[in-house]
């Protein structure tokens, strides 16, 4: 087994906030280098401590930079193929385990983040931007998840929307989860707006309430989504509140794989990479890739069983492709030792274990 640089091995433990092969952690990014020098040749007038501060944060940040191109030159040196993890959500399982675990193994992962659920959290469920900083450093990627977990595709009707009806049956009710919502419910021929009221189940199957009664009649065959504008505002104020916690967005994750209809378009337009666009094996043909439509694998224990997850890495090394894989750290599949397999079999393959930034930089498709 060939295992990058572990951390063991280098007297480092993974608590211990240090920096690791592929990055600078947040402990240690700030030393400034000599920037105490600088200020004691600087003349008192605030003006030269100012920029000496400047130059040093300059040169960290450039160090940095140095160091993890010249550990990503390293995790490709003799590599059989690329491989990007992505953990959904946001939750504080992505520090306390997972992070934990990819540090052991020196390889990084990417996090797609729900900032609203973060800045929300009272109870120590989701990560800090504190934390969600610290990954980024260690060389972590960032995606948007959408600020709320807020299901941007278009959701099948179940029974024809009658108007007058304050409720709608649909496929599945993930437009309920937050009420006054706009939404837009349309068939072939008919189009009307509501607003909603929230959401549940009966006899008749899963349905979003509405705040007034419906004003247009809409065909079983119709689909509800949401408006353009409130969708596209959406995936701005994530990026907005990502970056403005000091964490550059690369690509998308859809929540509960809801691809379907105009929100294609507008995260293609926005985004340069999306990790889960189609349901698929995780296998991304590098020739003639759209980065915007690749798909990935679930390593979940219930999901995928290691004998799969070995097939998996092994097609990943035969084969021209990217490959990518996904899973959920707060959910009960996701444990310590799966993720640990998952790791070790893909180092086994001499894979190189990348973010979806440095995949797509060693490609040229950024």
């Amino acid at each position: 087994m060939r295992r990058r640089n572990l951390l063991a091995v280098a007297g480092v433990t993974a608590a211990g906030g240090a920096a690791t092969a592929y990055g600078v952690s947040q402990r240690d990014s700030g030393d400034g280098g000599d920037s105490d020098d600088s200020r004691n040749e600087s003349d008192g007038d605030g003006d030269d401590e100012s920029e000496s501060e400047e130059s040093s944060d300059e040169s960290a940040d450039e160090e940095a930079d140095d160091e993890q191109a010249d550990d990503l030159e390293e995790r490709l040196e003799g590599s059989e193929g690329m491989l990007v993890f992505t953990y959904d959500d946001s939750p504080i399982e992505d520090y306390t385990l997972t992070y934990q675990v990819h540090q052991e193994y020196d390889v990084p992962g990417c996090v797609a983040a729900c900032p609203g659920w973060m800045q929300d959290d009272g109870g120590g469920e989701y990560l800090s931007p504190d934390q969600l900083r610290e990954m980024h450093d260690d060389g972590w990627g960032v995606m948007s998840h959408t600020y709320y977990h807020r299901a941007l595709g278009k959701i099948q009707l179940t029974e024809t929307a009658q108007e007058g009806d304050d409720r709608i049956y649909v496929e599945a009710n993930r437009h309920a989860d937050i009420e006054d919502d706009p939404l837009v419910i349309f068939d072939d021929e008919n189009r009307t707006t509501a607003t909603v009221a929230g959401g549940g189940s009966d006899s008749t199957g899963e349905y979003v309430e509405l705040a007034e009664p419906l004003e247009e009649t809409i065909d079983a065959s119709g689909h509800v989504r949401y408006p353009e504008e409130f969708m596209q505002d959406i995936l701005d104020e994530t990026d907005a509140q990502l970056e403005e916690w000091g964490l550059p967005v690369l690509g998308f994750v859809y929540t509960y794989t809801r691809y379907h209809g105009l929100i294609e378009d507008l995260v293609r337009d926005h985004y340069e990479a999306v990790a889960n666009h189609r349901f698929g094996g995780g296998h991304n043909e590098i020739d003639g890739l759209d980065p915007t439509a690749m798909q990935r694998m679930y390593v979940e224990t219930d999901r995928a069983t290691e004998e799969e997850i070995e097939e998996f890495m092994q097609t990943a090394a035969e084969d021209d492709v990217l490959s990518i894989v996904g899973g959920h750290s707060h959910f009960e599949t996701i444990t310590e030792e799966r993720l640990r397999y998952t790791i070790e079999t893909a180092l086994e393959h001499d894979l190189a274990i990348v973010t979806m930034e440095e995949a797509l930089g060693e490609l040229e498709l950024r």
